[in-house]
C-alpha cells in the first residue's frame, strides 16, 4: 500500500505515521496494506462463501509460508521480518466477519479484538525490532483498546449491516434490527454496553501507553500520537452520553493536530513514555490462552 492509500483508508494511522522516519513509514504502510487487504476479503465481498474460501486458502498459505500466494509474498518481503503466526491469528479473526456476527460473551469479544487488532500491535513490534515479551504484552493491549473503540464507534453501522459485536450477555436479547431502528428497548442496553467497553478500552490504553518505552524514540512518539488520537474517538462517544445514534464519532484534522501538540509536550516532559513504570497485568489477557505474545499463566 502506498502512503497515499494509507492516507485515504487509515486517516488516524496516516496522521501518526508522519512522525516516523521515511523507512519506518514505508514499512508501516506496507503492513497496513496487507492487513487492509485481508480485511477487505471479508468486508467487500458480495459472496461470503467465496470470501471465506479465500481466507482459508490464505490461512493455509501463511501456515506453510507459501510465497506463491501474493499476500504471503508481500508479508515475507517486509523488513524487518514480521510474524506469519500473528497474521494467521488475524486471518482467523477476519473469518468471523464472513459469518453472521453475533458475539455472545465478553471473553469471545476480547479474543476477536486480540485477533484483528492485538496482532497488529505484535506486528508493529516486529517492524520496530522489539523483542522483549513484556513490550509485546502491552502492544496487544493497545491494539485491543483501539478495536474496542472501533466497535463502540460503529455500533449503528454494524447493526445496519446485520452485525452485533457487543456481547449478547450485555444486551438482554436485543437484536441488530432493534439497534438499527433505535428501538427504545435497545437504547439503554446498548448505552450501558458501550460505556462498559470503553472503560475496558481505557484500562488497555493505559497499559499500551506504559509499554511505549520499549520502542525506538521516533516510533514511540508516532504510536503515542496514534493511541491518543484513537482514544479521543471514545471520549467523543462518551461525551454524547454513549448515544451511538448521533452519527459516527470522529476527530477532525484540527483536533488531531491539537492532540499531536499535547502528545509532543507530554512526550518531552513526562517519564511515562520513556521509562518503564510498572508491570503488565495478566488479567487483561484473560481468555486469550497460549496465543502469540499473550501474558498467561
Amino acid at each position: 500500500m502506498s502512503q497515499q492509500q494509507l492516507k485515504k483508508y487509515g486517516t488516524t494511522f496516516y496522521f501518526a505515521s508522519r512522525f516516523l522516519s521515511s523507512k519506518q513509514m514505508e514499512a508501516a504502510a506496507a503492513l497496513y496494506g496487507i492487513c487492509r487487504e485481508i480485511d477487505d476479503v471479508a468486508d467487500k465481498a458480495s459472496d461470503k462463501v467465496k470470501s471465506r474460501s479465500q481466507l482459508l486458502e490464505l490461512r493455509n498459505a501463511l501456515v506453510l509460508a507459501d510465497r506463491t500466494h501474493p499476500i504471503v509474498d508481500k508479508a515475507m518481503a517486509i523488513e524487518p521480518k514480521i510474524s506469519l503466526e500473528a497474521l494467521v491469528e488475524l486471518t482467523d479473526g477476519v473469518l468471523l466477519d464472513t459469518e453472521q456476527v453475533a458475539i455472545q460473551t465478553e471473553a469471545e469479544l476480547l479474543r476477536y479484538c486480540y485477533q484483528v487488532a492485538g496482532t497488529v500491535g505484535l506486528l508493529m513490534c516486529d517492524l520496530f525490532d522489539v523483542k522483549d515479551p513484556v513490550a509485546r504484552h502491552h502492544a496487544i493491549d493497545l491494539g485491543v483498546a483501539m478495536q474496542l473503540t472501533n466497535i463502540c464507534r460503529d455500533v449503528l453501522e454494524d447493526a445496519i449491516n446485520g452485525r452485533v459485536y457487543l456481547p449478547a450477555e450485555f444486551l438482554d436479547s436485543v437484536t441488530a434490527e432493534q439497534i438499527a431502528e433505535s428501538d427504545q428497548s435497545a437504547v439503554e442496553a446498548v448505552k450501558q454496553a458501550v460505556s462498559y467497553l470503553l472503560s475496558e478500552a481505557e484500562v488497555r490504553y493505559e497499559s499500551g501507553i506504559s509499554g511505549l518505552c520499549f520502542l525506538p524514540t521516533q516510533a514511540r512518539l508516532a504510536i503515542y500520537i496514534a493511541a491518543l488520537t484513537y482514544r479521543e474517538i471514545g471520549l467523543v462517544v462518551a461525551d454524547r452520553g454513549f448515544d451511538v445514534w448521533q452519527g459516527r464519532a470522529h476527530t477532525t484534522k484540527t483536533q488531531k493536530w491539537v492532540i499531536a501538540l499535547r502528545s509532543l509536550i507530554s512526550f518531552v516532559f513526562s517519564k511515562k513514555t520513556h521509562q518503564y513504570q510498572g508491570f503488565h497485568d495478566r488479567e487483561l489477557h484473560r481468555g486469550l490462552n497460549n496465543r502469540p505474545g499473550v501474558h498467561w499463566a
